[in-house]
């Protein structure tokens, strides 16, 4: 998910097309783990029919890192800046985050069979979404590691654009390097695998389209949609199982969007946005709901009926979520903030 910041924030007009986006994206990650759950779970041959979900997060990423730079580009320098851009980003992974990682560690504690260190994931790991050997309990958390390490070269931008930008290019230039095949590329969540991953590029992708996005006229959108309409198109067909050349086909499309005005007044258009809006909570609240779903109705043999379910209830539960914990605490938690001088 990349999926942490949403396409509101420091008083930017919300970007609607880019909400349904996020929206979109997140189903499409939900809609790869019922797939992948009720593969699992099924007692017969049941082959994975759309491993294609998986690229929503691709999507994330790509928007996180424009997102990121459209809203706090403009920010002035310095330590008081920083410290709210921090507390932006700790309040907007951590705090939808956390109550979800610790009830689904305690069922797993009290469920899961096997020693703690057989186990797949690690207690510190859950608290602080850090780069380790072990990840999180929510699986889908490996990709909050690697927004943080973003969030966390972006506040280079703070002591100065320049800065920024060059430590950007020297991680760009080596991440060439490591797909190309000249620079190597360790596997895991660990620190290193993280800064060696090409996946983001992503971000930096995203990065290129926020600075774009002024000096494009929006009469382009139409045509900057339909180019990265066309090169997603052709990464697929002539995919090699590199993610980043989804890249700049979708920051295409994110600039697209960016340039894109929707009248988000009728109802469909409202039911698109808050499925944008909760996106994150889907992302986050899904992946334990399938699971258990699709184990528990695994004695039916009804893959495509239990797929259904799992992909209505998961949907369902992270709106749900959205509505009724994580937007009120969010907004209760932003002015308790900015009543202490923090935000």
């Amino acid at each position: 998910m990349s999926q942490a910041p949403t396409v509101k924030e420091g008083g930017k007009q919300k970007l609607l097309a880019l909400e349904i986006g996020r929206g979109i994206a997140a189903l499409m990650v939900v809609i790869n783990h019922c797939d992948q759950a009720t593969s699992y779970f099924s007692t017969n041959a049941a082959p994975r029919l759309a491993t294609w979900g998986q690229y929503g997060v691709d999507f994330f990423f790509v928007l996180s890192g424009f997102i990121i730079v459209y809203t706090h580009q403009a920010d002035p320098k310095g330590l008081a800046a920083a410290r709210r851009y921090l507390w932006k980003r700790v309040l907007r992974i951590y705090l939808p985050y956390w109550p979800l990682a610790f009830v689904y560690m305690l069922l797993l504690l009290r469920y899961q069979a096997g020693p703690m260190s057989e186990r797949p994931w690690s207690v510190w790991a859950t608290l602080t979404l850090l780069p380790m050997e072990k990840g999180s309990t929510l699986t889908v958390a490996w990709t909050l590691s690697y927004e943080i390490m973003f969030y966390a070269l972006f506040l280079l931008n703070y002591i100065s654009t320049r800065a920024f930008l060059a430590a950007a290019g020297v991680w760009i230039v080596f991440l060439l390097f490591v797909v190309a095949g000249v620079a190597p590329q360790t596997q895991g969540l660990s620190l290193v695998p993280v800064l060696t991953n090409p996946i983001v590029l992503e971000f930096f992708c995203g990065v290129a389209a926020a600075y774009a996005v002024r000096r494009v006229p929006d009469s382009w959108r139409l045509g900057l949609f339909a180019a990265g309409v066309a090169l997603l198109a052709l990464a697929i067909v002539t995919w090699t199982g590199q993610r980043v050349v989804l890249a700049p086909p979708l920051a295409l499309i994110v600039l697209a969007g960016a340039k894109t005005r929707i009248d988000g007044r009728s109802r469909f258009m409202r039911a698109a946005i808050l499925v944008g809006a909760a996106s994150y909570a889907i992302y986050l609240a899904h992946s334990p709901v399938v699971s258990i779903v699709a184990r528990v109705l695994e004695p039916l043999h009804m893959r495509w009926a239990v797929f259904a379910i799992c992909f209505v209830l998961g949907s369902a539960a992270g709106v749900v979520y959205h509505v009724w914990f994580e937007r009120p605490l969010m907004t209760r938690a932003r002015a308790a903030l900015r009543s202490a001088g923090q935000l």
